[in-house]
């Protein structure tokens, strides 16, 4: 302590060096605390005890002057001052004896939170360290991932040139074939009708009937039937109806409609018919 008490106050504990507060308990504080405390009530702030005595409570300077030393024990019995002596010591050793027990206190909360600390770190570091080993783990599993991939993607690639290898060379044989087999002819049957063209063979097969027939006049059509007045009628035959058609007379056209419609005097029908 170096000689300096210390105000018992738990939330002021500094160094008294000007004027205190003393209990009869044996406790000390510093003017401010003990001014404020004691104009509240008259229990001592550290050990709650009560104080009714007229001097329980006093208030003394830390540093008296040469005057007051001289005078404060003058007239007294050696005895008398003996003993204020011994009572002042042991005040003063009681002050020391409940310092060093606080600061024995503080130490040793201190060493605990200090293993609670360094036990927490060591968890810390030791699940740091497992955390490192797995991630180490993790990595080389990941390079030999990345190797495999990379020569399954080499693998892949090559496979893909030989593939468009083979078919670049499909591709240019197909050319070559589809040039041989272009000819003049296939050109001259696509360039003309929509219809596609039939070897003879295929005509054989499906024969046509194709006939022309003229529009004519009213007198032309009137004597169509004194000519074939020696014509016997045919029998009814199960033929197509194409066969049996008969161009029945119209009313003769006059000279502006026969005039105007010069262009569409005949007309041609086209029949095809198959057995």
């Amino acid at each position: 302590m170096d000689g300096e008490l210390i105000c018992n106050y738990k939330k002021c504990r500094k160094r008294l060096n000007s004027f205190a507060w003393v209990t009869s308990c044996s406790h000390i504080f510093c003017d401010d605390d003990g001014g404020r405390e004691f104009n509240k009530s008259y229990t001592c702030p550290a050990c709650e005890n009560t104080l009714s005595g007229k001097f329980d409570i006093i208030r003394i300077d830390l540093q008296p002057n040469e005057q007051y030393r001289s005078m404060v024990l003058a007239g007294q019995k050696p005895e008398t001052i003996m003993e204020i002596c011994t009572r002042a010591l042991s005040f003063w050793t009681y002050q020391a004896h409940q310092e060093r027990t606080y600061q024995e206190y503080v130490a040793s909360k201190a060493k605990e939170r200090a293993v609670q600390l360094e036990q927490y770190y060591e968890q810390i570091v030791s699940h740091t360290q497992r955390e490192l080993t797995s991630l180490k783990t993790q990595l080389s599993a990941s390079k030999k991932e990345l190797e495999s991939t990379k020569m399954k993607h080499s693998e892949i690639s090559d496979k893909l040139m030989e593939r468009n290898r083979q078919y670049q060379k499909l591709q240019s044989l197909y050319d070559a074939m589809r040039r041989k087999c272009i000819t003049p002819m296939s050109f001259e049957g696509n360039s003309g009708d929509a219809t596609p063209t039939l070897t003879p063979k295929h005509r054989k097969r499906i024969p046509s009937q194709s006939f022309t027939m003229p529009l004519s006049s009213g007198d032309d059509i009137l004597r169509q039937p004194n000519q074939g007045d020696h014509v016997q009628q045919r029998k009814p035959t199960n033929s197509p109806p194409e066969r049996d058609f008969v161009l029945r007379p119209n009313s003769t056209p006059t000279v502006g409609e026969c005039s105007n419609h010069a262009e569409k005097s005949r007309f041609s029908l086209n029949f095809k018919t198959s057995r």
